[in-house]
């Protein structure tokens, strides 16, 4: 009998032990389940949210419950595979490490048991994690580097432009617009907001319909007219008020774009209109330049002339189309029997020219970034010297003013304070959360301004005490640079002249682009408007290139250009510099587009048109001032 009960016990202590370690077993498996599952997601919120498969908040991220919906498995419409790294790298022991930091404790195992008690509470976590993960992500981008945080451009080993990183993130959402009613009026009809606001407002008129759009500000930020024969008409306009650009589009989808360019007075100053065709490509572009520096009987004036130019696309951008004809009289008089032989050999004549620039602002500025000539040899240095002041005024005419920063300053404020009352009108939170977007974004355009305009007052003060001393930080052109542009000029012209020659034999040639400039080591480049460049070297921010700069081609890239695009950037030296405040130095290599190239290239050559149109004005005075020999 005591045998007998002795062997139940020993039986019943195995049985025992045997039952306990499967429910060690069992309770291991879970823990290694939920170590997945966790380690899992953990690798999914590391990813880059555009890379992150799709989890609602509601859904368990522990082990699952009886009640949860089962897992998406291949083959479901809504099932995304991981990542294939994630596949690669997940083994077992980094399950097993993942499992032995995160199962050391009890409470985050009761954290899961709860989570999945209470799907409601899971969601209302998980929000607050996904909140502090893209917390987290905002803050590592605004710590990177400063290019690597602005997306600076850069290039691949065959030279052509990678994309821009910001232009490649998930755009921001935008909270949602408030509901709008629409209420009829005598002659149209109103869409306002909950608190009466006016948001669009519609009229018919003779020509069409018109609609403007109202900012929270009660600004009108554009107006679209719908014609009877299909096409829209719409202009945008800027927080000063005036028009920024327009836009025609036509019943067949082909649309003209028109932006407006203004001078440091506030007065229009150019526009120039591309033009797309129906499938979206560019097909055309007109620059229409008013209030333009000219040369008239020796003096510098500002006259409302309106000068026409004409491009057409290209491989590059927009190449300019030459104006004249083989027998315009700009051709006669530039290949007068008195300047070239008929072989076209130049004969050198030398006379005196004055100019009168010394009471314009525009050249007391830049005085000793250039030197004219005291005696000019003939018309091609007279060009030289005509075309460079073209250059150095534009570069005055465009530049901001400090007294127009501080009215841009001022215009943010009253937008910012408009936007802060709407706010307090308003009775939606979609209305508050829009008029409060506006406020700061008007904020923000009025710190802007007043930085610009301080920036501003400083350098006009530097000016003004630098007087007639020239600027030490800028290069001026040298005596070689100039002869070499004086060349350029030269041999420019007598393209233009055979251009015309063939135009007027019946030949429909296209105009030349950029590319033959390229393959001319010596050529130069006139920067013709400003433009913000990075270093060849090293892809750093470099400044800022403007109108007068000259640029070189830097030798060895046969390579880059024989596959280039438009967007291949290329590696230029900058020769030159006026020295103004955030202006690229001399010497250093910028990496520019073809495209950029291309528009310098075009505006070379549109403004020799203009020079010849100057010289011809000027023809008598050349003789007169014949010097003695």
């Amino acid at each position: 009998m005591k045998r007998l009960k002795s062997s139940w016990l020993g039986t019943g202590l195995v049985l025992l032990l045997l039952a306990n370690f499967a429910n060690a077993q069992n309770n291991d498996e879970d823990r290694k389940g939920r170590g997945r599952d966790r380690g899992q997601n953990s690798r999914q919120s590391d990813q880059p949210q555009g890379r992150r498969q799709a989890v609602s908040p509601g859904e368990n991220r522990g082990r699952s419950s009886p009640d949860a919906p089962p897992r998406s498995r291949p083959g479901q419409s809504d099932y995304q595979p991981a990542e294939k790294s994630q596949k690669d790298t997940r083994t077992r022991d980094n399950d097993a490490q993942v499992n032995d930091r995160k199962e050391r404790t009890s409470p985050k195992d009761n954290d899961i048991r709860q989570d999945n008690r209470n799907p409601k509470d899971n969601s209302n976590r998980q929000k607050e994690v996904d909140t502090r993960q893209n917390d987290t992500r905002q803050k590592n981008l605004d710590t990177r580097a400063p290019n690597q945080q602005k997306g600076v451009d850069a290039r691949d080993k065959f030279g052509n432009q990678l994309p821009n990183r910001e232009a490649t993130k998930e755009p921001a959402r935008q909270a949602p617009a408030p509901k709008l009613q629409t209420k009829q009026t005598r002659d149209g009809a109103e869409k306002v907001t909950a608190s009466g606001q006016v948001r669009e407002k519609t009229v018919k008129r003779n020509d069409g319909e018109h609609t403007q759009y109202v900012a929270p500000t009660g600004r009108v930020q554009r107006e679209v007219v719908r014609k009877a024969d299909g096409s829209e008409h719409a202009t945008h306009y800027a927080p000063s008020g005036k028009v920024d650009r327009t836009v025609v589009t036509q019943k067949d989808g082909s649309r003209e774009t028109t932006n407006v360019r203004y001078d440091r007075t506030g007065k229009e100053r150019a526009n120039e209109t591309v033009r797309v065709d129906a499938r979206g490509r560019e097909v055309s572009k007109t620059v229409v330049v008013k209030n333009t520096t000219v040369i008239v009987r020796n003096t510098t004036i500002v006259r409302n002339t309106t000068i026409v130019r004409n491009y057409d696309r290209a491989r590059f951008g927009f190449v300019y189309r030459p104006t004249f004809v083989v027998r315009a009289p700009v051709f006669v008089s530039w290949y007068n029997p008195y300047w070239y032989t008929p072989a076209g050999v130049l004969i050198v004549h030398p006379f005196h020219f004055y100019w009168g620039w010394d009471r314009y602002d525009w050249y007391r500025w830049h005085r000793h970034y250039w030197v004219t000539y005291d005696v000019y040899p003939a018309p091609c240095y007279w060009m030289t010297d005509w075309l460079i002041a073209g250059y150095v005024a534009d570069r005055y005419a465009d530049a901001a003013t400090a007294a127009q920063a501080r009215e841009d300053a001022r215009l943010a404020r009253e937008d910012a304070e408009r936007a802060q009352a709407a706010a307090a009108q308003a009775r939606e939170d979609a209305e508050i959360a829009e008029a409060n977007a506006a406020r700061a974004e008007a904020e923000a355009r009025a710190a802007k301004a007043e930085a610009r305009a301080n920036r501003l007052e400083v350098e006009e003060a530097r000016i003004k005490r630098q007087g007639d001393a020239p600027n030490p930080n800028a290069t001026p052109i040298d005596p070689q640079t100039k002869e070499d542009l004086r060349r350029q000029v030269e041999q420019e012209i007598a393209d233009k002249k055979a251009y015309a020659e063939q135009v007027a034999k019946g030949n429909t040639p296209p105009p030349a682009d950029v590319t033959k400039a390229l393959a001319d080591p010596k050529h130069i480049y006139p920067v013709s408007s400003p433009l913000s460049v990075i270093s060849a070297v090293d892809q750093s921010p470099a400044g800022t290139l403007t109108e007068g700069d000259l640029l070189r081609l830097e030798p060895g890239q046969e390579n880059i250009l024989r596959d280039a695009n438009e967007n291949t950037l290329i590696t230029m030296r900058v020769m030159t510099s006026k020295g103004d405040d955030g202006e690229v130095k001399a010497g250093t290599l910028v990496s520019v587009s073809l495209k950029s190239l291309q528009d310098f290239d075009s505006e070379f050559k549109a403004k020799l048109d203009l020079g010849l149109a100057e010289a011809d004005k000027n023809k008598d005075e050349f003789r007169s001032g014949e010097t003695k020999r």
